[in-house]
């Protein structure tokens, strides 16, 4: 099947999900997987054309003047993510069905996990920056319905608001990123395979800096980088299956593919590698150790997940080819081994009723599928043999090694608190002592242990059998490190003994060390000043921040006078648009012949000047209306001078209506008490209403200076006859050329006039009236 139908067809079965899941409720789960093992099945098809070297492109529509281009790209990275979207997102949904089946919103959650899932594989398999983009966004949007997805709870939706904010912000600046990036490339730049051929003259561009911060920062918050961490760890309010999904292989890895996919482009500087390291590394170190204090088993894991993120992210900015490959690898161990911890977490809660840690412990017997799942991604997560956890953490190694040794040390010292969380979250639960949980403990059903399982024996077998790996893995590599030839990968479970297995072995020790310590290390960081501080409290603080000042903002100016509204209205708009009048336009160079007027013109001119005097000094309603109404009859009659007497007879009948209209409704209105304000409120307004004349007369002299653009009134003339059937050229292009305008304005008018009758029938009924 060609790219875009897969990628339409997540879209359209997230449509059918919710109609499917009420026709046949106990089969939508089944469907639902099968639908994407389907999906999986036929990326991995491709497997064989990707490992040859062969790049499947297709596009379906552009638009040239904007750069964007619905293109889509299949080479070795895209399929690597594309098989973890749709191979985790399999065993999920089947998951789910038993996770949520007494859940009256389970049609809605297949919705949005589907239109997130083919979100995501439009991300990934996106040729073009603004689609990129695009696809980036309704990510954003679909796991924020899916963090809120029990929205009941005041707290989902507070983390799913979060989530909102931070990738959305954030998304705004990579799309400023992007567009200073495709502009910087030239003449399809937007393409991202024209864009990896233009390396160097991005790097020598005086923008570079100012697009890569951009672009940085809008993948530093979709992947939960410091500062922008504490989003996912609220996103642990979503469901099981969501925090497996999400957190695991896809939203989080968003971040991380984006700087995989324009390394070629934008990495390999002192910039790139020096923000990337800092950053990663920083959120590496922070990260992990904070894992061992935390007491929900999925903030466990959620801590751990970001101290992956933050290794993957320092292994990109590394840049050089085994810090690349090191990063694939342990992306997809990770992927692997975290989204079968989520499920079981979600197995522990949902049989046991908790998920507090230290109220776990000998669920072993009681659950031993659930166990064995545990166990085989602990193991996995703890780098030990034979698991692809292993080689992924001898990479990591071997890449560091390449680096000055503060990098190598940062390492392990990332890698020992992932040591002790594995302990933690994948071992402590289920051996020891059986403790009393709210639930009494059973087995989960075969749809929810399945899905773990599988992905933690799949975790070993691929370490068994790396050469598996090794095509798709080499192809990802090629696609992302430029120079390096396209080849499989050799990956091998033993290397014998080198200093990368001894820096493991240290890793594996000091685990185990501060596995064994955890509880004077939780209650020693008890101690610390702001350890009892809520997840997300700055976020919170920022945003009741940002709420006091919009409240003060408002009270200031919005204070329920309409006065006020048009002195601060007029008073802007003299500020600045008189400030780039005075000083950007030339507008007191007029065009000849503007000062031949007639006396007829001035005559009427003064007419309209005293008539705006008499209206603002007018004693009542009424005679401030009549003097309205001259006014508008004076414009008209200048229409009239000026040749447009079509215009001048629809202004005359437009006043005439009005001031009939106000009369007809002054008259209901009570009696007229005018009062004067104070001199300076008097002179402070008769000079902000001077000066507004006086700029909107400047603006009309600067518009009559300029010369009409010739083409569009030649072509007015042109084709009004011939292509529109009418002679009177202003009527054509009201109703033809611009006929979605005056749509628009007609519509405007119809929804005022449905308004105002709505108020009408909206009055109190009259005792006559009433029933």
């Amino acid at each position: 099947m060609p790219l875009g139908p897969l990628i339409l067809s997540g879209f359209l079965a997230a449509l059918a999900a919710p109609w499917l899941h009420r026709a046949l409720p106990r089969r939508t789960s089944a469907a639902v997987s099968l639908f994407l093992l389907a999906l999986f099945v036929s990326f991995a098809r491709r497997l064989p054309d990707i490992s040859s070297g062969t790049v499947s492109l297709a596009r379906y529509g552009e638009l040239p003047r904007l750069g964007f281009a619905l293109d889509f790209r299949l080479d070795g990275l895209a399929l690597l993510f594309a098989l973890l979207i749709t191979g985790i997102g399999t065993a999920v949904a089947l998951y789910a069905g038993s996770y949520l089946h007494e859940h009256p919103g389970l049609g809605r959650f297949y919705f949005f996990f589907l239109a997130f899932m083919a979100s995501m594989l439009g991300l990934v398999l996106a040729d073009n920056l603004l689609a990129l983009f695009l696809f980036w966004e309704l990510t954003s949007l679909a796991s924020y319905a899916l963090i809120g997805f029990e929205h009941q709870r005041s707290t989902a939706r507070k983390a799913a608001l979060q989530s909102l904010l931070v990738t959305v912000a954030g998304g705004q600046a990579l799309l400023v990123g992007l567009l200073l990036v495709g502009m910087m490339a030239g003449e399809g730049g937007f393409s991202l395979t024209t864009l990896d051929t233009r390396r160097e003259v991005l790097h020598a561009h005086p923008l570079y800096l100012p697009a890569l911060a951009l672009v940085l920062l809008g993948a530093f918050t979709k992947s939960a980088q410091l500062p922008f961490h504490s989003w996912l760890l609220g996103a642990m309010e979503a469901p099981a299956p969501v925090s497996a999904y999400l957190h695991s292989a896809t939203l989080v890895k968003a971040g991380v593919y984006l700087l995989l996919r324009l390394f070629p482009a934008l990495g390999g500087t002192l910039a790139w590698e020096v923000t990337l390291v800092c950053v990663g590394g920083a959120t590496m170190l922070w990260c992990g150790w904070l894992a061992l204090v935390q007491e929900d088993l999925k903030r466990v894991l959620a801590q751990a997940t970001l101290c992956v993120l933050g290794t993957l992210v320092l292994l990109v900015g590394l840049g050089t080819p085994a810090s690349l490959r090191a990063a694939l690898i342990f992306l997809v161990a990770h992927a692997l081994y975290k989204g079968g911890l989520f499920l079981v977490a979600g197995n522990v809660d949902h049989e046991a009723g908790t998920r507090r840690v230290a109220a776990l412990s000998g669920l072993g017997w009681r659950m031993p599928l659930t166990t064995t799942a545990a166990l085989l991604a602990a193991l996995a997560m703890a780098g030990i043999a034979p698991a692809l956890g292993f080689i992924a953490k001898e990479g990591v190694y071997e890449a560091g090694l390449e680096h000055p040794a503060r990098v190598t040390t940062a390492l392990v010292l990332g890698f020992i608190p992932t040591v002790a969380v594995a302990g933690i979250a994948g071992v402590r639960p289920f051996l020891g002592p059986a403790t009393r949980t709210p639930l009494e403990p059973h087995e989960a059903p075969v749809s929810m242990w399945l899905g773990p399982v599988a992905l933690g024996i799949l975790g070993v077998v691929l370490g068994l059998v790396p050469g598996a790996l090794e095509p798709l893995l080499g192809d990802a590599v090629a696609t992302v490190a430029p120079g390096v030839p396209r080849r499989p990968l050799e990956l091998e479970l033993w290397h014998g003994f080198t200093l990368a297995l001894g820096l493991s072995a240290v890793s594996l020790a000091g685990g185990l060390a501060i596995y064994a310590a955890r509880e004077p290390l939780r209650r020693l960081y008890a101690r610390l000043p702001g350890a009892r501080l809520p997840t997300g409290w700055g976020f919170s603080a920022v945003l009741e921040g940002l709420k006091k000042v919009a409240d003060a903002q408002t009270r200031v100016l919005q204070d329920g006078y309409l006065r006020h509204y048009l002195l601060i209205t007029w008073s802007v708009t003299l500020g600045l648009v008189g400030f780039t009048l005075l000083t950007k336009a030339r507008w007191w160079l007029l065009p000849p012949g503007w000062g031949e007027v007639h006396f007829v013109e001035v005559v009427v001119a003064t007419l309209v000047v005293l008539a705006t005097i008499a209206a603002a000094r007018a004693e009542s309603r009424l005679a401030a209306v009549a003097a309205l109404g001259v006014v508008g009859l004076g414009v008209a009659l200048l229409f009239l001078f000026f040749g447009a007497p079509d215009l001048a007879l629809t202004q005359s009948v437009v006043e005439a209506l009005t001031v009939v209209v106000f009369a007809l409704v002054l008259l209901r209105l009570p009696r007229y008490h005018p009062s004067r304000p104070p001199r300076p409120a008097l002179l402070r307004d008769v000079l902000i209403s001077l000066a507004g004349g006086g700029l909107m007369t400047g603006l009309v002299l600067l518009a009559s200076a300029a010369p009409p653009h010739p083409h569009v009134s030649d072509y007015f003339v042109e084709h009004s006859v011939e292509a529109a059937h009418g002679h009177n050229i202003v009527n054509v292009i009201l109703t033809d050329f611009r006929a979605l305008d005056t749509l628009g304005e007609t519509t405007v008018l119809a929804v005022a006039a449905v308004g105002v009758h709505a108020i009408l029938k909206l009055r109190p009924r009259t005792e006559e009236e009433e029933p």
